[in-house]
């Protein structure tokens, strides 16, 4: 059995691509007969829209760093299972039109309780680094921020983003959100919540004053309990994100526009999510 694909329990990629496939096709059935949102009908189109979120989902279970060497491949070695796929950049234009999709399908797996603690947490989606990120870049959206000390943050001065999380006791990224590099953490943190969340919602200490269960500073006159239970839970976050960079090489690649980062950040979350939901991770 490859090794790549013993945590979905599958013994070939063909069983990966048939469990993957009949999934999104009918949570794209049960979402277009809601109303959720409307897929074009295009006269002789090639593929299915299952059929290539299919193909993107398993290239991030395996681990795939580049979409178009992997959809080479699926051209020319499982040809069978997709006999009529449409050209390169036709099916990398979708993916990017499918950012919300993605989104959508990640966040309707976990799901939010009252008996569930959760963390919040930032992680630095960098551009570029080191002496590179003060010189002049096309994305406007973009910002200089500096990196924490820990975990899988980045130290020091980096261009680009940052992706704050709210993550369950399972792993499951149950909210997200894209910002600048230099945005602060709890304004996000306000937004991400909604009112009376944040006492069931651990944070490190720069959390402090946005309603999450924030570790104490050690100069604070009147500081909360902090067992040390609660470091240990905090710390799943960090895991989390260091999944998504090894497995799933969330770290931004040369990418050229805020909503293809947002695309690729998307499709990385769907693809963790859906791997915990199987029980693959």
């Amino acid at each position: 059995m490859p090794t790549k694909l013993l945590p979905l329990q599958q013994a070939s990629v063909e069983d990966l691509f048939l469990l993957a496939y009949v999934y999104i096709d009918d949570y794209l059935k049960a979402a277009v007969y809601s109303g959720l949102f409307t897929l074009p009908n295009e006269p002789h189109q090639k593929a299915t829209y299952a059929e290539l979120m299919t193909i993107a989902l398993v290239g991030e279970w395996l681990g795939e760093a580049s979409q178009e060497k992997w959809y080479q491949q699926v051209q020319t070695t499982y040809r069978p299972l997709f006999p009529r796929l449409p050209d390169r950049t036709r099916y990398l234009r979708i993916q990017l039109n499918f950012e919300t999709i993605y989104a959508d399908l990640a966040l309707r797996l976990p799901h939010i309780d009252d008996e569930t603690v959760y963390v919040i947490d930032s992680k630095p989606l960098v551009y570029c680094a080191g002496t590179r990120f003060a010189r002049p870049r096309a994305m406007s959206e973009a910002a200089s921020g500096r990196g924490g000390n820990g975990g899988y943050s980045v130290k020091g001065r980096f261009y680009g983003y940052k992706l704050h999380a709210i993550i369950d006791d399972h792993g499951m990224v149950v909210r997200f959100a894209i910002a600048a590099g230099n945005e602060s953490d709890p304004p996000l943190a306000r937004a991400l919540l909604e009112e009376g969340e944040g006492e069931l919602v651990l944070g490190d200490r720069g959390y402090q004053g946005c309603g999450v269960y924030a570790q104490p500073r050690s100069n604070m006159k009147n500081p909360r309990p902090w067992w040390g239970a609660m470091r240990w839970v905090r710390k799943t976050i960090e895991s989390v994100f260091s999944r998504l960079d090894r497995t799933f090489h969330l770290m931004l690649p040369q990418l050229n526009s805020f909503r293809s980062v947002r695309a690729h950040v998307c499709r990385k979350i769907a693809a963790h999510n859906l791997a915990l939901f199987f029980g693959g991770l």
